[in-house]
């Protein structure tokens, strides 16, 4: 990741105050309605997992409905031949950071199914929190560093208490047990911690190229690439020979996960640069558990006393995080 710096000549912090607020207003907007996009991709793609497809196959589908996504939104807007050249002077960390997404995607088809979006976000927040602190510590895919404030860090345990809360008081998976929703939990951290560094990768490649949508494309070929492998060296073995797909005809909407990813990569890259990791971390969490508790109430899971308070806790996290942001402009930031 030392590869990863970026100029100064055309960030945020060179704004006058009042541009400024309005391009933070603006990435915090894209942010929390990535959030609640993420929710609901999730979802879908733990429908489609459960129907027949597996985490694997849905992994894989939603990597291609994202590529498809990135192309058709790249011919639409008339950047498909500038993004191409783009990418033919590509570094080859441009498209390794899509491997950064692929734990996440694969733990959320598994994961949702089994004990709700909202914890299961709850999990993966925690870990993009943890990671979201250290890069903008160390200044990647940013103009300057960012502090770690006491705010900051705050910020980020509460982030870890929900976690704690919301694993420790859940029924985990089928045997009921602590350590089984510990397990779950863990791979949804996991996800979570490596997401942030797809993101901020992003940020840089969009810094460098003024475009989100040529490090969507690049993110969403290296995850695919991976996800790829994977499927193939199953095959092989084996292990995808109780995979069956649900028929478009009628379940064609759990199909729908892989296209909002690319909304969600394109979104990501875009607001980084302006909100930091930690903070974009934060606000992408508000959207996502908000929606993760409509998703799981709508949809007849329910949503238990911790989950709420994890919730919470999470979003009085956020909000200390990104009013302090708002507020103090580029004070945090290291000259």
């Amino acid at each position: 990741m030392g590869t990863m710096t970026s100029s100064p000549a055309s960030g945020p912090a060179d704004l006058a105050p009042p541009a400024r607020t309005a391009r933070f207003g603006t990435a915090l907007a894209v942010a929390i309605t990535s959030g609640a996009v993420i929710a609901v991709q999730g979802k879908l793609n733990g429908e489609l997992a459960t129907r027949g497809a597996g985490a694997l196959v849905s992994s894989w589908f939603a990597y291609v409905g994202a590529f498809v996504m990135a192309v058709v939104l790249l011919t639409a807007l008339g950047r498909l031949g500038p993004a191409v050249r783009a990418l033919r002077g590509a570094r080859w960390w441009w498209f390794a950071v899509g491997l950064c997404s692929v734990p996440l995607v694969m733990s959320m088809a598994v994961g949702i199914p089994v004990v709700g979006v909202a914890l299961a976000s709850v999990c993966s927040v925690a870990g993009q929190t943890v990671s979201g602190l250290v890069l903008d510590s160390r200044g990647v895919g940013l103009d300057a560093p960012i502090r770690l404030t006491v705010r900051r860090a705050v910020a980020g345990l509460g982030a870890l208490v929900g976690l704690v809360v919301a694993v420790l008081s859940s029924p985990g998976p089928s045997t009921g047990t602590v350590l089984a929703a510990i397990g779950t939990g863990l791979f949804l951290f996991v996800g979570g911690l490596l997401l942030s560094v797809q993101s901020a990768g992003n940020g840089v490649v969009a810094a460098r190229t003024g475009d989100p949508l040529v490090p969507t494309v690049a993110s969403v070929v290296g995850g695919l690439a991976g996800i790829s492998l994977v499927c193939a060296v199953a095959a092989v073995i084996g292990g995808l020979s109780e995979v069956t797909l649900p028929p478009l005809s009628t379940d064609w909407w759990v199909y729908l996960g892989g296209p909002l990813g690319a909304i969600i990569t394109v979104s990501a890259a875009y607001s980084v640069r302006t909100l930091g990791t930690f903070a974009l971390t934060l606000s992408i969490v508000g959207g996502q558990l908000v929606m993760a508790l409509v998703l799981d109430i709508g949809g007849g899971v329910g949503a238990s006393w911790s989950t709420i308070v994890s919730v919470l806790i999470i979003a009085a996290s956020v909000s200390l995080t990104v009013t302090r942001s708002r507020a103090a402009g580029t004070d945090d930031r290291v000259a």
